[in-house]
């Protein structure tokens, strides 16, 4: 049994580090971006289910990094018990955890990977979850929850794009998005806070948003690392050199204007046994 907790309300500048337990290799890093770290992060193993998250506390508003790591511990304490989580306890974890955040507001992303490979992800709010799969395969396994998207202007999409319609501690309808899979052995999950994407090319097509994925520009990023730790490590690398640069690189079919925030990385490779 594994347990990793980073919590926004305890992260300095940057904590990362990596393990392997039973079926999965698990890498991390949670880093500071604004005044206080907003986000925050989890891993639990045990011998029948992996279960990793991220929490993106909403920046701009007092309480972000509190937020996030109250949702992040209402969220393990509820599911570390359960053998084999459903849909249904995952929605109840979200629950619980938004009825624990009384100051602030906060995102959540989380994957529940069991022993066979089956997993169910589900997510409030705009972080994101990616797979890693054979034959140089990727895919973005949850959209972002978001207010713009496909078909938005591109300025309006820059200016708007933090902008959740749900999220924990938000006094309104909370809108989960859920999906269930299966992995092979060796494929990878990247359960990422927005820092992610919003520093990712995104394509364009006649001056609206067309994709973003942002999915062609993170497989040049990934390039040929294949751990889990040399994946997440190079992610983090050229999101905080973006992230630094401020880039605001508008062409022909695709933009990339980067935004400065906290930045929450888990990686979970399945190993069949």
């Amino acid at each position: 049994m594994k347990t990793v907790k980073l919590l926004g309300n305890g992260i300095g500048d940057e904590e990362k580090g990596s393990f392997s337990e039973g079926f999965v290799d698990v890498a991390y890093v949670v880093r500071k971006g604004h005044a206080v770290c907003g986000d925050s992060a989890f891993a639990y193993v045990d011998d029948r289910k992996a279960v990793v998250a991220v929490f993106d506390g909403v920046s701009g508003e007092p309480g972000a990094e509190e937020a996030s790591s109250i949702a992040a511990l209402a969220m393990l304490n509820h599911l570390k018990g359960i053998d084999s989580p459903t849909r249904n306890d995952l929605q109840e974890s979200l629950v619980n955890a938004h009825a624990n955040v009384i100051v602030g507001y906060t995102t959540a992303t989380i994957a529940v990977v069991e022993k066979g490979g089956r997993f169910i992800c589900a997510s409030v709010g705009d972080s994101t979850i990616y797979s890693l799969g054979k034959n140089n395969r990727m895919k973005l396994e949850l959209e972002p929850m978001r207010t713009v998207g496909k078909g938005t202007q591109a300025d309006e999409f820059i200016f708007q794009r933090m902008v959740v319609p749900s999220a924990l501690g938000l006094d309104a309808d909370m809108q989960i998005l859920m999906r269930e899979g299966k992995l092979g052995d060796g494929d990878i999950l990247l359960v990422m806070t927005d820092a992610v994407m919003d520093n990712l090319r995104i394509k364009l097509k006649a001056g609206k948003v067309a994709d973003i994925s942002g999915l062609e520009d993170l497989k040049l990023i990934i390039g040929d690392a294949s751990g889990t730790a040399a994946i997440v490590n190079r992610v983090r690398d050229e999101i905080v050199r973006r992230m630094k640069a401020r880039f605001d690189i508008r062409e022909e079919g695709s933009m990339l204007v980067s935004k400065l925030d906290d930045l929450a990385i888990v990686g979970l490779r399945f190993k069949k046994a």
